[in-house]
């Protein structure tokens, strides 16, 4: 049995969570295992460039709140340091959900990312332990 875990190069994604891509599978041999450490390995590489390219996104969306913030402030016909901060914030509150959504993005990334690592070292774990026991004689289980 193969299973293709590969990275969709469409849309990117690492794991497709709609289809029990790498949730649901219970490889039994270990062939199977070997594969499925492979596959998440190739799909970790894989999320490398992925990871870089959120953030700068997060950091590009951070430098725009920033400048629009400085700017606003600088416009501002208020007398106070607090209401040209107040004006600002109200000015650039798009800028605000736009970074903070990227950000959002990114911590998603990075979670699905530990979670794939996590999914990895349990097969590896598996895969010592199968052949512990076929080096002790045991034979494939």
């Amino acid at each position: 049995m193969t299973v293709e875990m590969k990275p969709n190069p469409a849309t990117g994604e690492i794991a497709n969570l709609a289809a029990d891509d790498l949730v649901t599978y219970q490889p039994m041999h270990p062939l199977d295992i070997e594969q499925a450490i492979r596959a998440i390995g190739e799909r970790l590489e894989a999320s490398i460039p992925a990871l870089k390219e959120l953030w700068e996104k997060r950091y590009a969306a951070e430098r725009a709140l920033i400048k629009a913030k400085a700017e606003t402030m600088l416009r501002s016909k208020y007398d106070t340091v607090a209401e040209k901060r107040a004006e600002a914030e109200l000015a650039t509150l798009e800028l605000r959900r736009e970074f903070d959504a990227a950000k959002e993005i990114l911590h998603a990334a990075e979670e699905l990312q530990k979670a794939l690592q996590a999914r990895m070292f349990g097969f590896q774990n598996i895969n010592r332990v199968q052949a512990s026991l076929y080096n002790m004689g045991g034979g494939p289980r």
